[in-house]
């Protein structure tokens, strides 16, 4: 992950390298006004660090119109060895 300091708008990528879980973010304390999360190569679940009940498919796109802290996001791979690739954008 890289951040430019000087901007005002974080952009991030992960690539799920194994079928553990991951968060979009190691910061806690990096918060987002909003956001939008694109799914691409593989479908993924998501949710926190207790559950992940959601399902995201490749292609798709989800938005948070307010104030969200990406670590609380967890996403892992929908099927065993098919690695999902998630990339995260919004305001700071």
């Amino acid at each position: 992950m890289s951040f430019d300091a000087s901007s005002r708008f974080f952009v991030s990528t992960f690539t799920a390298t194994t079928d553990a879980a991951f968060r979009l973010s190691d910061d806690p304390n990096l918060i987002l006004k909003s956001c939008n999360i694109h799914c691409y190569t593989a479908d993924a679940y998501y949710g926190n660090s207790l559950a992940t009940p959601g399902i995201i498919r490749a292609n798709a796109v989800m938005w948070f119109e307010a104030p969200i802290r990406p670590f609380d996001l967890v996403f892992k791979n929908l099927a065993a060895g098919v690695n999902t690739q998630i990339v995260i954008t919004g305001p700071l």
